[in-house]
């Protein structure tokens, strides 16, 4: 989920706290809302997966390690502060919480359980990055914050936070709800993944045969009929290019969005040399651009020459050559 939503969502629940809880628990409440993404800045350094502990959305993103983290903290803000171990506590782990149920929400898979499990979930109802839902949550948080801070009337301002409120448990809510109608009534193979705008969405569908294997792309509308194909690779079994698409994905299982995310397009290209693979995250595409790993192979040596992650157009490597 974008820092802007995390950080509206955190502040909702301290603005409807006010004069009910103690200021010290209230920006607690806030701090922990947005803690859980602190991580990133000690990822770089996590790149073996020995270190999968402090990688980013790993066991910072957990409710049980998060509920031991706030527990720590809150007990010298407790003594300092003489002021109720629970109430601070408490105030903590709901704001950690809201921050990883978010990302939960999302289609980043996070390990919620982490030390108990080392599996990571996901709902998938919304993308990891909305850049709609980013715009609509900075307005929303800028309006909230310039009201509050000329002195609004008390139950005017509750009343605006109370709506914002429930504006986006509306919103998680469609989301949710069609996230699951539309995925129990797809055929096995097939992955629901949302688009930008809450109705629209997006069809990921692997198929294989006895001859080949199909990736396939779809975009639809949820009262629509219509289905427009954005992706579509096919790639006969048996083949040198199957080969190579399976080893790119091999290396993929070392990057961490593709260790969180599942729904790959292949491209591939060749000449007497080389094979340039290109493998794509559904659950990342947009018009412009999309998450991609770029894997070139000698094919006579056998070794890998480059790779490069990142973010660029499909079209350019649909079209692309050596």
């Amino acid at each position: 989920m974008d820092i802007f939503t995390h950080i509206l969502m955190g502040t909702l629940p301290c603005f409807l706290l006010l004069l009910k809880i103690s200021p010290e628990a209230i920006i607690f409440l806030w701090i922990m809302a947005i803690f859980p993404d602190l991580d990133i800045f000690v990822d770089p350094f996590t790149k073996k997966r020995s270190l999968y502990f402090l990688s980013h959305k790993a066991a910072s993103h957990s409710y049980i390690i998060g509920t031991i983290i706030t527990g720590i903290l809150s007990l010298p803000i407790s003594l300092l502060r003489r002021i109720s171990f629970i109430e601070i506590w408490v105030a903590g782990v709901l704001g950690f919480s809201i921050h990883v149920s978010l990302d939960f929400f999302g289609a980043s898979k996070v390990p919620i359980l982490y030390p108990l499990s080392k599996r990571e979930f996901r709902i998938i109802a919304d993308r990891a990055i909305n850049p709609l839902l980013a715009l609509f949550s900075g307005i929303n948080l800028l309006i909230l914050l310039i009201y509050y801070f000329i002195k609004p009337y008390y139950y005017v301002f509750m009343g605006l936070t109370t709506f914002y409120l429930i504006i986006y448990i509306i919103y998680f809510g469609i989301r949710l709800i069609l996230r699951i109608i539309i995925q129990l009534r797809l055929p096995k193979g097939s992955h629901y993944i949302p688009g930008f705008f809450p109705f629209f969405y997006l069809i990921y569908t692997k198929n294989s045969s006895e001859e080949s294997i199909n990736f396939k792309l779809n975009k639809k509308l949820a009262f629509s009929k219509k289905n427009k194909v954005i992706l579509d690779q096919a790639f006969l079994k048996n083949t040198n290019q199957i080969t190579y698409i399976e080893q790119a994905v091999e290396i993929s299982k070392n990057y961490r969005f593709f260790h969180k995310w599942s729904s790959i397009i292949p491209f591939i290209h060749e000449n007497e040399q080389r094979a340039h693979i290109i493998l794509i995250l559904a659950e990342s595409y947009s018009k412009m651009r999309s998450y991609f790993l770029s894997i070139v192979i000698h094919k006579e040596k056998k070794q890998i020459i480059s790779k490069k992650d990142g973010f660029g157009s499909f079209q350019v490597w649909e079209n692309s050559k050596f």
